[in-house]
C-alpha cells in the first residue's frame, strides 16, 4: 500500500505520501464522506400541526422545499465544511512529506571544499559556487529546532560557522567562503568536524550536541584527494556530494595495467577539460657552464589532442607581479591523457625569475602558469649520518652532488657528540640524511630518512611488510623529477606507517606508501620507509638503477636550499616557506603581487618562515643592505589538476570495479552522489491543523444558525 501512495505522490513531486494505514482501514475511511452525504438525504418524519398563521414559520417552509432529493444539498455550507474537514483529515492520515534537505531537530555539519580544483569552471559559474548553492539548500530547509555548522577545507580546515540555527548567519558565512590555490586534505576537515560535532562537546553559541541526535555530515567536493583510511568519524553520518560533470559510461580499457591492484586493473581514468603544467625546473647545462636549461612537463587531461604554446616570460627581480617580457615560445601537440616535455636554453641571465604560460583555454587557469628562478648557485649544507653505507656515501661524492652541496659524513655516535649535536640543534645544516638512524629529537633542518621513521607519536603505529611491490610514484614533485625505472626496483622489507596529516606520498606500493613528505614546524621530513642495507646485506636493488643517485641529487636540490635555478622548488600555495637569508638581521621583508612589504621575523632556528604564500607566482625576499632572494610558488599537484570528479560510479561499471571509484572514509567505501541529498520533511500536521480549523468554523456556523 505504501508503494502505491509513493507512486501517487511521485506524480505531484516534490510531495510524496507515506501512510501507516492498510487497505482495510482506508476502505472504512472512504465510507465516512459517503455516510455524511447519506445523512443529508434522510427523509424527515413530520407531525402535522394547525397554526393560525405561517408568518412565523417561514424557516420551516423553507426546510420543506429543500427536503426534495436534489434540493437538500443546494447551498448547504455545513455539508461542504464537514466534507472538507474529512478530506483534510484523510490527507493528513496519508502522511504527506515534502522533499527537502532537512528534518526537524537535526544537526548538520556542512564541509565545503575550497581547494584549487574547486575553482574549475566546467560547471558554471564554478565548482565552489555550486557547492555553496548545494549547502545553502540544506540551510534553507532547516526547521526551527535544527542546527548547522560550516567548515571550509583545502590542505587545512577552517570553521566558518559553529553550530547555529540562524539561517541568515549561515547563509552569509557560506557565501564568504573564498577559493584557494591549495591542495586538498579531507582528513584535515574530518578531524575538525569529528572533534566539534560529536556529543559531549561544547559547540557554537552555548549549544551542546545531543547523544540522541546523530549529526549528518555533508561533504561538498570534487573528490581530488586520497582516501582517508583508518579514521573514525564517531557518530557522524557522512554523505559525499560530488561537484563536477558526471563521468561518461564505463568502457573497458584497451589494455590492462599489469602492476595495478586486482580491483583497479580495469579502471578507466576519465578525461576532463584541463591542460596543466605539472613540473618546471631550471638547471645549469652540464656541458656548457654559461647556459641554463628550463625543463618542464605539460599533461593533457582531455580526451582529445591539445594544441597549445609554452611561452617563456622573463620578469623583473624586484617587481613581483609585473607582466613580464616574452623571451621564447614552443608549439606543443599533446595526445589525450599523456605528458609532453619541453626545454628552453638560456645564456646565463644572472639571478632572474622566469614564467612559462600555456595559451590553451581550459577550465582551470591556475595550472596554466608556472614559475622558476634562474640564478647563481648557493651550495646546500648537508650532513649524512650513516654507519658506513658505501652505496650512499659513493652517491654523495658524485661531481653533481659536490657541485651543489657541501656534504659532511658522520657515524651515529659522532652525530651524538656534543659539538655535532649543538650544530644540529642550532640549524647549521640545510638537510640531514639519516641512514637507518632515528634521532632522539627532530633536528632544526629538513631531513631525509632511509629505513627509519622520524621521532614523534605520529609514527609509532608502524607495521613490517615483506616484498612490497612499487605501483606508482609522484613524478610531479621535484624530488621525483626524471625518475622512470622504479617499477624495476625490488624491496625485500619495509616498515609502513600512515603518514601524518598534510603529507604527500612520493612512492606508492601495494601495501602502503614507501616514501612520503611530511611538514614539520617550518621544515620538511622526507621518509623512505625501507632501509638501503639490512645489516651487511642490501635490502633493495635500487642502487643498480640510475633513479637512486638521481633521487638523492633531487632531494639535495629540493630540500637543501640550493639556489641553483629553481631556488626553493618545494614551495606550494598555502604552505609555509622556509627562507635562508644571508643576514644577521632579526627580520626580512617579502614582496608579492598581492602583499608587498610583509615583515618576517627570524625563527629560533635562524631561518625566516613566510606564512602568506597563498597564491602561485613570484615572491621576493629582501634584507639590508642589498640582499635579494626571489622564490617561486607553484601548484604542481596532479590530483588538483585532474578535474575528473572522483566518487561517482560510471554507468555500466562491473560490480567488481565499482568499489575502486568510491571514496573511502574510515574502512568503508562511500558512494558519492551528483545531486544534493534529499530527505523527507513531514507536512501531514499542516493538514491536520487545517482540518481542525474547518471543524471549528463548521461548529461556529451551526451554533449561529441554532441561536438566531
Amino acid at each position: 500500500m505504501g508503494g502505491l501512495w509513493n507512486w501517487i505522490g511521485g506524480l505531484s513531486s516534490p510531495i510524496e505520501l507515506s501512510t501507516p494505514l492498510g487497505l482495510a482501514a482506508w476502505s472504512v475511511l472512504a465510507g465516512v464522506p459517503v455516510g455524511i452525504i447519506a445523512l443529508y438525504f434522510l427523509k424527515l418524519r413530520r407531525r402535522p400541526v394547525r397554526v393560525p398563521s405561517t408568518l412565523l414559520w417561514q424557516r420551516s417552509l423553507e426546510d420543506l422545499h429543500v427536503n426534495s432529493l436534489f434540493q437538500r444539498l443546494r447551498r448547504n455550507l455545513l455539508l461542504f465544511l464537514q466534507l472538507l474537514a474529512v478530506a483534510l483529515t484523510m490527507l493528513a492520515l496519508a502522511g504527506p512529506q515534502m522533499k527537502g534537505s532537512g528534518s526537524t531537530g537535526q544537526r548538520y555539519v556542512l564541509m565545503i571544499d575550497n581547494s584549487a580544483s574547486m575553482s574549475a569552471t566546467d560547471v558554471p559559474p564554478s565548482r565552489l559556487a555550486r557547492a555553496k548553492e548545494a549547502a545553502q539548500k540544506v540551510v534553507d530547509a532547516m526547521g526551527s529546532g535544527d542546527l548547522a555548522m560550516v567548515i571550509a577545507f583545502s590542505d587545512t580546515a577552517k570553521v566558518v560557522s559553529n553550530y547555529t540555527g540562524d539561517r541568515s548567519i549561515l547563509a552569509k558565512r557560506i557565501e564568504s567562503i573564498a577559493p584557494t590555490q591549495a591542495a586538498t586534505s579531507l582528513r584535515e576537515g574530518l578531524q575538525v568536524a569529528a572533534g566539534l560535532a560529536n556529543p559531549s562537546k561544547q559547540i557554537g553559541e552555548g549549544v551542546v550536541a545531543s547523544s540522541v541526535i546523530t549529526p549528518k555530515l555533508f561533504i561538498y567536493t570534487d573528490g581530488g584527494f586520497s582516501d582517508v583510511e583508518g579514521f573514525s568519524l564517531g557518530n557522524l553520518e557522512p554523505e559525499v556530494v560530488v561537484i563536477g560533470p558526471p563521468p561518461p559510461a564505463y568502457e573497458p580499457p584497451a589494455e590492462i595495467r599489469p602492476n595495478a591492484p586486482a580491483d583497479e586493473q580495469g579502471r578507466v581514468r576519465n578525461s576532463s577539460d584541463n591542460v596543466a603544467i605539472v613540473a618546471l625546473q631550471s638547471r645549469r647545462d652540464e656541458e656548457k657552464a654559461d647556459v641554463y636549461q628550463i625543463f618542464g612537463r605539460v599533461h593533457n587531461f582531455r580526451g582529445e589532442e591539445a594544441v597549445t604554446e609554452a611561452q617563456l616570460y622573463r620578469h623583473a627581480v624586484d617587481r613581483p607581479g609585473d607582466p613580464g617580457e616574452l623571451v621564447d615560445a614552443i608549439a606543443l601537440k599533446i595526445p589525450p591523457q599523456t605528458d609532453q616535455a619541453f626545454k628552453f636554453d638560456l645564456t646565463d641571465p644572472g639571478l632572474a625569475p622566469f614564467e612559462v604560460r600555456l595559451t590553451v583555454k581550459d577550465a582551470l587557469p591556475v595550472d596554466d602558469r608556472a614559475f622558476t628562478v634562474v640564478g647563481t648557485t648557493r651550495k646546500a649544507q648537508v650532513l649524512a649520518v650513516t654507519s658506513g653505507n658505501r652505496y650512499l656515501i659513493d652517491t654523495l661524492k658524485t661531481p653533481l652532488v659536490e657541485e651543489r652541496a657541501d656534504v659532511a659524513v658522520m657515524t651515529p655516535d659522532e652525530a651524538r657528540a656534543e659539538a655535532a649535536a649543538s650544530e644540529i640543534r642550532g640549524g647549521r645544516y640545510d638537510l640531514i640524511l639519516y641512514d637507518g638512524v632515528r634521532p632522539d629529537a627532530p633536528p632544526q633542518a629538513n631531513t631525509l630518512y632511509f629505513g627509519a621513521l622520524p621521532p614523534g607519536p605520529a609514527y609509532e603505529k608502524a607495521k613490517d611488510v615483506q616484498q612490497p611491490v612499487i605501483l606508482d610514484w609522484d613524478i610531479g614533485h621535484p624530488m621525483m623529477q626524471y625518475i622512470r625505472d622504479l617499477s624495476l626496483v625490488f624491496v625485500a622489507s619495509a616498515r609502513i606507517v600512515e603518514p601524518p596529516a598534510g603529507s604527500r606520498n612520493l612512492i606508492e606500493s601495494n601495501q602502503g606508501p614507501l616514501a612520503f613528505l611530511a611538514p614539520r614546524e617550518g621544515f620538511t621530513d622526507a621518509v623512505v620507509t625501507f632501509p638501503l642495507i639490512d645489516g651487511d646485506v642490501p635490502n633493495t636493488t635500487w642502487f643498480r638503477y640510475i633513479s637512486f643517485p638521481l633521487f638523492v641529487l633531487n632531494s639535495i636540490q629540493a630540500l637543501g636550499n640550493v639556489r641553483e635555478g629553481g631556488g626553493d622548488e618545494t614551495a606550494r600555495p598555502g604552505q609555509p616557506v622556509v627562507l635562508h637569508a644571508e643576514t644577521i638581521g632579526k627580520e626580512i621583508a617579502v614582496d608579492s603581487a598581492a602583499r608587498p612589504g610583509v615583515r618576517v621575523a627570524r625563527s629560533p632556528q635562524g631561518t625566516f618562515i613566510y606564512q602568506d604564500a597563498d597564491k602561485t607566482g613570484m615572491y621576493l625576499a629582501r634584507w639590508e643592505p642589498s640582499g635579494r632572494l626571489p622564490f617561486a610558488v607553484n601548484l604542481f599537484d596532479f590530483r588538483e589538476s585532474d578535474l575528473a570528479p572522483r566518487g561517482l560510479v560510471p554507468d555500466g561499471t562491473p560490480e567488481t570495479m565499482q568499489e575502486s571509484y568510491k571514496i573511502k572514509i574510515g574502512y568503508n567505501p562511500v558512494t558519492g552522489t551528483g545531486k544534493a541529498p534529499q530527505v523527507q520533511k513531514d507536512i501531514w500536521w499542516y493538514f491536520a491543523l487545517l482540518a481542525l480549523g474547518v471543524l471549528l468554523v463548521e461548529w461556529y456556523i451551526y451554533n449561529r444558525r441554532v441561536y438566531i
